[in-house]
């Protein structure tokens, strides 16, 4: 495995699943996605190619491309290249569809890798491995009342249709083919349900958000307020991590603040912060747990150079052990220095233990996801990352504006089926007395945790009064890397 990923969700046409035919597709599109693989696996060297069903027409326009570059050159082969897709959790007959329609867009005949597509929520495992299978591990939450929708539903909220098969019984089928070689789960679940899925053993490895500045929608939960835990235990059952969007969900790295670029200058600009403290996290970690693989989400053939350039130095302080000593002095030296700023903005107690009981959408019961709004919280007043916070916000208010509240919790998110598990949570709203979600929370920390989310609002919300808000120019981004905005967003 490379240590970098060629991810696809930005470099197709679109996101929708409207195109079926190669032909619908824009010349200049599939030119630029050609242009990508050709960067990728000649100049570059990443033959990991990572894509999905969800992904729109990636699939589609990655088969074409791929049977073009088989075709111009005979030396290039389908054993030369790591190629890995995703479908969702479905009722059975509707994932085998599905499964197949990869396939069939693909145009390959095995995966080297296959992921069950986000599970991110507890009746998504009962669907790959049936219900009977299902034992509650969630610290004693309850969740199996009678209105849960575990007990009966598939991820679209439809019935199952046969109760003797579930997703996995249909991988391990396709596994016996030869279709399918090593199978894996990608997730934006919590810490508890991450790690009820690896410890099934059904697992090679896991796709997941683990950051130097967070875990993104886990970010406020588990142990240690993420996913470090998730990370030594996929160590512990010698399983492959590989990491979900480090550039992006991982901070908007590409685009950061003055703030924090103040502080990883002058060992390394933020992005390659970013990409270090993943490749070095085996030295790093007190229990040494690696991450093998970043995954890279390219729209165009220079965001790959940053990753590419990271790995370089990455390989070459390996061969040297001198320089490798040196790269993770460098990296512990910018950490230092991340984390008293941290303690300097929000105090030491606070930075230890700002999301024990803070609740998440651990359920389909659960509509807030304030770990992750106190997140925003802190990453803003401690490293100024207030763009990316206001992105990952908006994700809150949109989930708001579709909310019916005339209905319970559990309906809304069935209507609002798998969007509602990739980016949970409804967004504060002034007036409103949360006190009952808070109630676990230490006595200490309750009235800070509700001003954090209070200040998320204001500062994030786009419906918030901001006519008195200040920002200081450190909040301000330095830079933007994106020369020009992704094909799915301009169609």
């Amino acid at each position: 495995m490379p240590i970098v990923t060629l991810g696809t969700m930005r470099f197709q046409q679109t996101w929708g699943q409207s195109i079926n035919d190669i032909n619908e597709i824009n010349a200049r599109g599939q030119d630029n996605l050609l242009a990508i693989l050709r960067h990728s696996i000649y100049n570059l060297g990443m033959n990991h190619i990572e894509c999905a069903r969800a992904y729109g027409s990636s699939e589609l326009q990655l088969g074409a491309a791929l049977q073009q570059l088989f075709h111009e050159d005979e030396d290039l082969r389908r054993e030369d290249l790591i190629i890995q897709t995703k479908v969702g959790a479905m009722n059975p007959k509707d994932f085998r569809k599905t499964l197949e329609k990869s396939f069939e867009c693909l145009q390959v005949d095995y995966v080297d890798l296959f992921s069950v597509h986000g599970i991110n929520l507890e009746y998504h495992y009962d669907l790959v491995f049936g219900k009977d299978n299902n034992k509650d591990t969630n610290n004693n939450k309850d969740t199996k009342d009678k209105d849960d929708p575990n007990t009966n539903v598939n991820g679209d909220g439809e019935e199952n249709e046969n109760e003797n098969e579930n997703v996995m019984d249909i991988i391990k089928e396709y596994q016996q083919k030869g279709k399918i070689r090593h199978v894996g789960f990608s997730t934006h679940a919590q810490p508890w349900l991450i790690r009820k899925c690896i410890e099934t053993g059904a697992f090679d490895y896991a796709n997941l958000h683990y950051h130097a500045f967070g875990s993104y929608t886990a970010s406020g939960g588990g142990e240690f307020g993420g996913n470090r835990e998730i990370v030594r235990l996929l160590k512990e059952m010698d399983m492959g991590i590989f990491v979900i969007s480090p550039f992006d969900k991982g901070g908007r790295l590409y685009a950061p603040s003055r703030k924090l670029r103040s502080l990883t200058l002058p060992e390394m600009e933020p992005i390659d912060y970013g990409s270090q403290w993943l490749f070095n996290h085996g030295e790093l970690d007190e229990e040494n747990a690696p991450v093998h693989t970043m995954t890279i989400g390219a729209a165009r053939p220079s965001d790959l150079d940053e990753p590419a350039i990271a790995a370089f130095l990455h390989a070459n302080v390996n061969a040297n052990t001198t320089n490798r000593e040196e790269m993770i002095k460098k990296v512990k030296i910018v950490s230092k220095r991340l984390y008293e700023a941290e303690v300097e903005a929000l105090g030491e107690d606070w930075v230890k233990n700002w999301w024990v009981n803070v609740p998440n959408c651990d359920t389909v019961n659960d509509a807030y996801n304030f770990g992750q709004m106190v997140w925003l919280h802190n990453i803003v007043k401690a490293w100024g990352m207030l763009d990316f916070a206001k992105d990952r916000y908006a994700v809150f208010d949109g989930n708001l504006k579709k909310w019916d509240f005339d209905r319970s919790t559990r309906e809304n998110i069935e209507k609002m089926r798998s969007g509602w598990g990739y980016c949970p949570g409804l967004a504060y709203e002034p007036g409103k007395d949360f006190s009952k979600y808070l109630e676990k929370v230490p006595e200490e920390n309750r009235e800070k945790v509700m001003k954090a989310i209070q200040f998320a609002f204001e500062h994030c919300s786009s419906s918030s009064d901001k006519s008195s808000t200040v920002v200081p120019s450190e909040w301000e981004t330095a830079y933007d890397m994106r020369p020009w905005l992704e094909f799915p967003r301009q169609t």
